[in-house]
């Protein structure tokens, strides 16, 4: 069921509401990925701890431990300055040399991170140019391509929290709170706008979930939602049997029987505009005779203990809420 183009508005959250976009092919080609192979040849020498230390280092008198210090306060650094949603808890400088940029040769210095949220990447410093990165995930979607196209895999995250996937995935999981024997996880694909990667996670109890989280450039935290609440805006999962919407704009207009209001709609004139953050009602627009200013409903569903709430266009557009169905304009 097509529930219409999402609205951000002011009093909505983001990640709540937008529908992915894309920047790719269909969502089992790792949508989005922006890594070019020259980029993951980079990372062809890609060091372990055991090489980290050099005998140059060592003649410098640095240790391992040293060096790895300063490999963790230099991410710590470089996440405030993309910005990334991480909280470095382990760092190693995995790649460094030139590379042409803009026609311009340039330094590289590539890190593997580990952040507290479960979260791993790789980040690219390439001065004066901005830096980048991309996710443990992207890279594994892009190794796993490789080894169905038969070409030669690349580098893949190899910290000891991000070194076996799966159980990198059933951790993120894990640390937002939910609770999930990992059986499977997905790859769906980055927003490119909002700098936000798309992950679906499939439980042995038949559960399933799909994480938001934050790509260098967005400053943010990991938002997960169930099937049911993801496809309700338009994302359902794939490895999961209860990935059906838990409401329809059907359940829209029952509940604006249920409280009496006077509104003569259909699919046509019912629109999802999006989720409150904090009161968790849904907010729809309707179109109907009934209502010639337009009607926009907060209505409370599931765990939401807000009151229920009417309003007429105008006013809803100055609660940050947009009316764009044809007859509401």
């Amino acid at each position: 069921m097509k529930l219409g183009h999402l609205v951000v508005a002011a009093v909505l959250t983001a990640l709540a509401i937008s529908r992915p976009v894309y920047a790719g092919g269909g969502s089992d080609n790792h949508m989005g990925q922006t890594m070019s192979q020259d980029q993951f040849n980079t990372l062809s020498d890609y060091a372990d701890r055991a090489k980290r230390l050099t005998k140059e280092d060592k003649a410098k008198g640095k240790t391992l431990e040293s060096l790895l210090a300063e490999d963790r306060a230099a991410v710590a650094t470089l996440v405030k300055t993309l910005p990334l949603n991480c909280e470095v808890t382990d760092a190693i400088r995995s790649a460094e040399g030139p590379d042409t940029i803009n026609g311009k040769k340039v330094d590289t210095i590539t890190y593997e991170a580990s952040c507290s949220n479960g979260m791993g990447y790789f980040l690219v410093t390439q001065e004066p140019e901005k830096p980048y990165g991309f996710s443990c995930f992207s890279v594994d979607a892009t190794r796993q391509a490789d080894i169905k196209a038969g070409r030669k895999p690349t580098a893949v995250c190899g910290l000891p929290a991000s070194a076996d996937m799966k159980k990198f995935a059933a951790n993120i999981l894990s640390k937002t709170g939910k609770t999930c024997t990992l059986k499977q996880y997905r790859y769906i694909g980055q927003n490119s706008a909002n700098h936000t990667e798309f992950v679906e996670y499939a439980c042995e109890d038949g559960k399933g979930y799909i994480s938001v989280a934050g790509l260098p450039g967005a400053n943010i935290p990991i938002h997960v939602e169930t099937c049911a609440e993801s496809a309700s805006r338009g994302l359902p999962c794939k490895l999961s049997d209860n990935g059906a919407p838990a409401v329809s704009l059907k359940t829209f207009r029952d509940a604006m029987a249920e409280k009496k209001i006077a509104c003569t709609a259909d699919d046509s004139t019912t629109r999802l505009i999006g989720r409150e953050n904090a009161q968790k009602r849904y907010v729809v627009e309707f179109q109907c005779h009934e209502q010639p200013g337009g009607l926009v409903a907060f209505i409370p569903l599931g765990d939401s203990t807000a009151p229920f709430e009417t309003l007429d266009c105008a006013a809803a557009f100055k609660r940050g809420a947009l009316c764009a169905l044809p007859g509401n304009r």
